[in-house]
C-alpha cells in the first residue's frame, strides 16, 4: 500500500442531485479503503464515509464537487469515485 493525497474535481450530472440513493453508495465505497477522503461544495465539506456529512452538502445538478483523498490506496479509491461520477449511478436518474 502506498501514501499518497489525492484530488480530483467532479460535477453532479443526476437530473435530481445527488440524494440518499447515490450518496449512500460512496459512502459504501469510501468505508472500503482505509484512508481520509473528503467531499465539499465551497460551502460545505464532509467525510465521504458519513451518510449525514455529504447530506449537507445539498448538491443539484452542475454543482462541482472537490473530492480530496489522503493516506493509502488514496489513488484507487479516487479512481472509483470518479468513475462513480462519470457513469456508475445512472442506474439511479430518473427514480422518485
Amino acid at each position: 500500500m502506498q501514501e499518497s493525497v489525492c484530488r480530483q474535481i467532479v460535477t453532479v450530472k443526476m437530473k435530481q442531485g445527488l440524494h440518499l440513493r447515490p450518496i449512500s453508495e460512496i459512502v459504501r465505497i469510501a468505508r472500503l479503503y482505509p484512508c481520509d477522503f473528503k467531499i465539499s461544495n465551497g460551502e460545505h465539506s464532509g467525510s465521504a464515509k458519513e451518510v449525514y456529512d455529504l447530506l449537507e452538502l445539498k448538491a443539484m445538478p452542475d454543482t462541482e464537487l472537490v473530492l480530496e483523498a489522503n493516506g493509502d490506496d488514496a489513488s484507487k479509491l479516487m479512481e472509483e469515485i470518479v468513475q462513480f461520477f462519470e457513469s456508475g449511478y445512472k442506474k439511479f436518474e430518473d427514480v422518485d
